[in-house]
């Protein structure tokens, strides 16, 4: 019974991966159809709301007592934070690129749930974590030591979007003791539309530019739908079987979709130094994965 539910739990979570893969060059696209980065973003969230609200309400499957936990709306502030970091990011970087800087969360996840879950870190998840950090390194150099500033603020941007979204993870594990999936991943959506209100309001105030083109459009709607309706809760069922740093590494599947559409449909490339880096972040992430092993099964009985 465990193992099913653990083998449900990572299909679930390698689905939720592989839709999230297409996110990144999905953003950069649509990006260049819309006047402003941030209008974009909260549209995509409004239209998923608008999506998973419609469903779960007259299912029954969320109460609005669930808005009245505080911590709830940080999972939303978390995850709002991390999104517009990502999408300012991406106006300075490439999509490729960002996959990587932003799914290395998978490090500060395994640091983060060391103080939160008292998950020990071996010495090979250890060593992965190095690995990883030395991977960014390289990765964000790529190809020498003089490189573009503004190419480099990009860099570290989407890289603390990453972290941001690290305690949105964690926070969102132990919060499946209070909440199932459904009602964190609703939850989670529409709490982040209403704290994207913030930014948006000041953008209207100075004026921004809300245009939105008709491919624009399309972006939104697949955004808002698959990237984050049905991505979010596929993740979040997923949480419920595995840890928080099983999920972080398992989310990493998500790199070889960005990679590949971004390399063939936008023609980006890797230069060789970013290239090995990029082959140590995926060295990283076996490293931490099997450092975990079998004491993540006897966790699963717990959730």
């Amino acid at each position: 019974m465990a193992y099913s539910f653990r083998t449900r739990a990572i299909l679930l979570t390698v689905v939720a991966s592989l839709i999230w893969g297409t996110s990144f060059p999905g953003v950069k696209w649509g990006l260049s159809y819309v006047g402003n980065d941030v209008v974009f973003l909260w549209l995509r969230f409004a239209v998923a709301s608008v999506v998973t609200l419609s469903i779960v309400l007259p299912l029954r499957k969320l109460q609005l007592s669930v808005f009245r936990n505080p911590y709830i709306w940080l999972i939303g502030g978390l995850n709002s934070a991390a999104f517009v970091t990502q999408y300012i990011g991406l106006n300075y970087t490439s999509a490729s690129k960002t996959a990587l800087l932003v799914d290395i969360n998978v490090v500060a996840v395994a640091i983060i749930s060391y103080f939160v879950f008292r998950e020990r870190i071996g010495s090979k998840q250890a060593f992965g974590i190095t690995t990883g950090l030395a991977g960014i390194a390289m990765l964000t150099a790529d190809g020498g030591l003089s490189f573009d500033s503004s190419e480099l603020i990009g860099d570290i941007m989407v890289y603390s979007c990453g972290w941001l979204w690290a305690f949105f993870i964690v926070l969102n594990k132990k919060m499946l003791s209070k909440f199932n999936a459904v009602q964190l991943s609703s939850s989670a959506i529409v709490t982040s539309a209403i704290w994207l209100l913030i930014p948006l309001a000041y953008l209207g105030y100075v004026g921004a530019d809300f245009t939105v083109e008709t491919p624009g459009w399309l972006a939104v709607v697949y955004l808002g739908v698959m990237c984050t309706s049905v991505a979010i809760l596929f993740w979040a069922m997923g949480l419920e079987g595995v840890s928080a740093t099983s999920s972080a590494t398992i989310m990493l599947i998500e790199i070889v979709t960005a990679l590949a559409i971004s390399i063939s449909l936008l023609d980006e490339t890797l230069r060789p130094l970013a290239a090995f880096g990029a082959a140590l972040v995926f060295a990283a992430i076996y490293l931490v994965a099997s450092g975990e092993g079998r004491k993540e099964v006897a966790s699963i009985a717990h959730v």
